[in-house]
């Protein structure tokens, strides 16, 4: 049982320190290559560098520092607390990587805002008179893997009727 535990533990801690090492290396590329220019990749995917001072999609980004301080900081390291316990919680290795991009994005953004004041955000979808607010590779990861952990749960278990 102990060497299940930290096989997960492991596995926990090699997925956040991926997600946070690509994020962070990807936000100080778009730093260095965005300043000053927009880039369209696709017809609706353009990097474009934002920061962000409030919480996802800007969320918060004008309340007072009263609440947004508190929220800004507290929040990711309760994330990392609860997403390292779940994944000690299950069998396999899928939830604890999936654990790990949740805990791994939540602390290249705190690391933003820690050192930077804000969070850089350099992804922006839009096609026509649509638009997604920017984001960055820690956004993806902890989107990605809520997506994966809510189709692991909608979806009927093997062996279940």
């Amino acid at each position: 049982m102990a060497k299940n535990l930290r096989k997960i533990a492991l596995i926990y801690v090699l997925t956040v320190l991926t997600v946070l090492s690509l994020d962070l290396i990807t936000k100080n590329l778009a730093e260095s290559f965005l300043k000053e220019r927009e880039i369209s990749l696709l017809p609706f995917l353009h990097l474009v560098l934002v920061y962000n001072r409030g919480v996802a999609f800007g969320f918060l980004a004008n309340a007072p520092d009263l609440v947004r301080i508190p929220v800004l900081f507290i929040t990711p390291l309760i994330a990392l607390v609860i997403t390292f316990l779940y994944a000690l919680r299950v069998k396999g290795v899928f939830v604890p990587m999936l654990m790990g991009m949740v805990g791994g994005g939540a602390l290249g953004n705190f690391y933003d805002r820690v050192f930077l004041g804000h969070v850089r955000d350099f992804i922006y979808l839009s096609y026509g008179g649509l638009s997604w607010p920017a984001f960055n590779l820690a956004d993806a990861s902890i989107s990605t893997a809520i997506f994966f952990l809510l189709i692991r749960e909608l979806l009927p278990k093997a062996g279940k009727n």
